[in-house]
């Protein structure tokens, strides 16, 4: 079945390193931007879904009403299968009970937490507005609250940090009541206030190898504590894996609804403006990207590497008529000659080599 994004452009506080389609101070458009997205889900009428991923920005900005409400839109509008999984971002700092019980009685089933660090120091110098000791008790009482499927968000290569400290902040998570653990790296964006303290050399970040080296041992500490790595910056336990997320790395179909969002068909992309004002007047934009076979080709290698469960020989050979070694020889040659890329069991994957130069490997099947 298809998957649903829906994107809520509104936080609390803008992060200091994101660069995502998100407002501070923009509250007086929310009941305006709700009329928006409902009239936007009329398009897709009754289609037939079995995911949903409410993501942002901070949706847990929106008050109980809204997110009662956006939740309630959901099912009006879409032919939900009886198991879907329904996943909601939030931050801590942004909850209420009464929050947390419109979500549980709206049918969210899953909530994603954006922790990034249990270490105050990291927080601040990323522009987080909670404290570790929040973000803590935040996940405890969502469990108490009655969520039985929470995911965090970490990150590793911020400022200020350590393997000492990521030490710290993984062993606090896994003490955690939560079923997954999102962990990837910082990205620095030029356009951001840390992307222009990095470009002004006022920033001390790891370095790439005090990077890679923090990335191998979360994978291998994870792994420890029972979160298999099944995708490149995914750790889960058995059966909690982010079924909405796979469908993006696995070439499955999806809408996206909301400001900057984008919807997948198979054979072409949609995306949605990213003008705030002008989707809240009704211009969504829709501008449509026609992929090619060649793309598509790529597209699902690029994708597919992502996860650990790599791609399978035949079934690219079923979808496209051709064998992966027909298209690609000397680069399979290659990088399963440098121990980037393994065959095994008619499927390929990326080594934890091959990982750690993930960019450089996937690039060259563009």
């Amino acid at each position: 079945m298809t998957g649903l994004y829906i994107h809520i452009p509104f936080c609390r506080h803008k992060c200091r390193y994101c660069d995502f389609v998100s407002f501070e101070g923009c509250e007086s458009y929310v009941e305006g931007y709700l009329a928006s997205l409902r009239r936007e889900a009329e398009l897709y009428r009754n289609e037939k879904i079995d995911t949903i991923f409410i993501g942002g920005g901070t949706p847990s900005y929106l008050c109980a009403t809204h997110l009662n409400n956006l939740a309630g839109m959901c099912f009006d509008m879409f032919d939900v299968a009886e198991k879907y999984e329904f996943t909601i971002e939030v931050n801590p700092g942004t909850l209420s009970d009464e929050k947390i019980t419109a979500m549980l009685e709206g049918g969210v089933n899953r909530v994603s937490v954006g922790v990034q660090s249990f270490n105050d120091d990291e927080l601040k110098a990323v522009g987080r507005i909670h404290s570790a000791e929040l973000a803590y008790n935040t996940i405890c009482h969502l469990k108490k609250m009655g969520f039985s499927n929470i995911s965090i968000d970490l990150m590793t290569a911020l400022p200020q940090q350590t393997k000492e400290t990521l030490k710290s902040t993984l062993n606090t998570a896994v003490s955690l009541p939560v079923n997954h653990i999102s962990a990837y790296s910082l990205i620095i964006e030029e356009n951001t206030p840390l992307g222009l303290e990095y470009a002004q050399g006022k920033l001390r970040l790891p370095d790439e190898n005090e990077d890679r080296e923090m990335y191998e041992y979360t994978v291998e500490f994870l792994d420890r504590h029972g979160f298999a790595h099944y995708e490149i910056s995914n750790f889960a336990r058995g059966g909690f894996e982010c079924r909405h997320n796979i469908k993006y790395w696995t070439g499955e179909r999806y809408i996206g609804i909301g400001v900057a969002a984008h919807s997948y068909t198979g054979s072409e992309r949609l995306y949605n403006t990213s003008d705030l004002k002008k989707y809240l007047a009704g211009d969504m934009g829709k501008e449509t990207v026609y992929l090619t076979e060649k793309d598509q080709i790529s597209e699902f290698i690029i994708t597919g590497l992502r996860m650990n469960a790599g791609i399978s020989a035949a079934e690219f050979c079923d979808r496209f008529g051709r064998d992966i070694k027909e298209i690609y020889p000397k680069e399979i040659e290659k990088f399963i000659r440098y121990g980037l890329l393994r065959y095994e069991k008619g499927r390929y994957f990326l080594t934890l080599k091959g990982i750690n130069l993930s960019n450089a490997v996937l690039c060259e099947f563009v």
